[in-house]
């Protein structure tokens, strides 16, 4: 006697918020229709396969993947689902996933439509039903898209604002419906966020720092970690904190939020952060030295750098598709760059004058350093005052024991953030110490300072003399001057070495080139 083959089905739901609003179809009362109907038709269901507050505008969903992953390993007999519109709401989907159902005998039960087959006039009936869904979709995309519009133009942001603002529910029992919901200053992060304007504004800080101090002070990324530096980046870059309203194309320039930074901090955050974005961009984790700096002078296109794991080696080379020449190893090519800097010197006037200004800026920077810490100090000795007080009330029995370690708690609390204060402070000092020494030793002796700089630091002061320079076959055969170094060479308060004496030789190049491999006999 043989034996009956077991038909197996699985049962599909899907339900978005907007659906289960509009409907009312719940997940649970489609689980409950599929299981109840295909038991009915004599099918054993192997489970049921939900995806919940996913849109059907795409099959990249857990639950219809886990279903072809079945449909695939010829698992199912059938599917049951209440509509076809559950399996897909785009048109080009459903046809494929139909065909897949063929490829593998696989039957799709649309509980709440009618059954097609696979006849001509069932086919085209079923894209009909496939199109219509799509066009729901489509139609509610353009209402919803339309009411997000209107909202950027009554001056409200259609979406979670960036960090330092917070969506909460609009006090006005009588607003209108685009401002039920409203953005507001968190009390957390506002403030966090203006600080990280200003430190930035001052120049004495990258987004690497603030990344840094924005995670000490509990500003975290949506998924709770530490806010990367290009975060940091995008931030300083959002005009929403100007007040400012943009959603897609819509735009509004008077938001209803309270503005966090006002437009003149704003516009010198800018200036900083375009300067800094001059060559190569913004800084990245790993950036190569030369970026940005380096130029085929045949295609005029950038030099790009990449490491050689089977040689254990890095190249620069030119990033033209067909290429251009050899590629140039990373050490030789950077050690050709610092070189330059060995025929480089400042007059004696203007190391003068530099070390003048220095000295003003730096002495009168420790002037308000030692206020400041004096005043901390002084703060400090009036809290151990307070303290010896209390001390003497409790010997004396003025003083509960609960009152006692309650206003010792204070205390402490109140000399701790004493202290941070002042190792701020301190620390602060020594940015400002290494800074000064920089500058003077840049001053005596460039190519040392250069070669003793952090990869960071030497990307400063080769923007400080250079443009660029220009490699054929990964030979310098040009280097263009910045504005600036063209500058002190006509005012002859920066001189070129003459590589065929140890003399010193004024020069004044009014081309703004120098050339290689003779450049400075050029």
């Amino acid at each position: 006697m043989e034996v009956q083959k077991r038909k197996i089905a699985v049962g599909y739901c899907r339900v978005s918020t907007e659906n289960q609003a509009q409907t009312g179809i719940s997940i649970e009362t489609q689980e409950a229709i599929c299981l109840e109907t295909a038991e009915k038709d004599g099918y054993e269901v192997l489970k049921i396969i939900k995806d919940e507050g996913k849109s059907g505008g795409s099959l990249k969903r857990g639950g219809i993947q886990e279903v072809i992953k079945l449909v695939v390993e010829k698992k199912i007999d059938a599917i049951y689902t209440i509509h076809s519109d559950r399996i897909a709401r785009n048109t080009l989907d459903h046809l494929q996933f139909r065909e897949l159902l063929r490829n593998n005998n696989v039957i799709l039960k649309c509980i709440y439509q009618p059954m097609f087959d696979d006849s001509a006039t069932s086919r085209v009936m079923d894209t009909m039903v496939a199109s219509f869904n799509e066009m729901q979709r489509l139609i509610t995309g353009e209402k919803v898209k339309a009411t997000l519009y209107n909202k950027v133009e009554a001056g409200y942001f259609p979406a979670p604002p960036p960090p330092g603002y917070k969506n909460v529910n609009n006090p006005d029992p009588n607003a209108d419906r685009v401002a039920r919901k409203i953005v507001v200053v968190d009390t957390h992060s506002g403030p966090i966020i203006q600080e990280i304007f200003k430190l930035y504004a001052t120049g004495d800080f990258n987004v690497y720092d603030l990344s840094e101090l924005v995670y000490e002070k509990g500003l975290r990324s949506q998924r709770g970690i530490k806010m990367s530096p290009s975060r940091i980046y995008d931030l300083l870059k959002n005009r929403f904190y100007l007040g400012e309203v943009k959603w897609g194309e819509a735009f509004n320039k008077n938001g209803k939020h309270p503005p966090l930074i006002d437009e003149i901090t704003f516009n010198h955050v800018q200036v900083i952060l375009d300067s800094k974005n001059h060559h190569a961009c913004r800084r990245r984790k790993y950036q190569w030295l030369l970026n940005g700096f380096l130029y085929c002078e045949e295609h005029k296109k950038r030099y790009t750098a990449e490491w050689h794991l089977n040689k254990k080696l890095a190249y620069y080379h030119c990033s033209n598709k067909s290429g251009c020449g050899r590629y140039v190893e990373q050490t030789i090519l950077e050690n050709k760059i610092a070189e330059k800097f060995t025929e480089l010197q400042f007059s004696e006037g203007f190391v003068e004058k530099i070390i003048e200004k220095t000295k003003e800026i730096f002495y009168g920077r420790r002037k308000v350093y030692e206020k400041k810490r004096q005043g901390l100090v002084n703060q400090r000795t009036a809290i151990e005052g307070k303290r010896k007080v209390a001390e003497d009330k409790l010997f004396e029995k003025i003083l509960s024991d609960d009152d006692f370690a309650r206003i010792r708690k204070e205390i402490h609390f109140e000399l701790s953030k004493i202290d941070e204060e002042i190792v701020e402070l301190e620390f602060g000092r020594e940015v400002k110490t290494d800074v000064a020494q920089e500058v003077l030793h840049l001053t005596r002796n460039i190519y040392d300072a250069y070669t003793k700089a952090s990869p960071h630091l030497k990307r400063q002061y080769l923007g400080f003399f250079w443009e660029r320079f220009e490699l054929r076959n990964g030979v310098i055969i040009k280097s263009v001057l910045t504005p600036l170094f063209d500058e002190l060479l006509r005012l002859e308060q920066m001189y070129v070495k003459d590589t065929d004496s140890e003399n010193l030789k004024q020069t004044s190049i009014s081309n703004g080139l120098i050339l290689s491999q003779n450049w400075l006999r050029g």
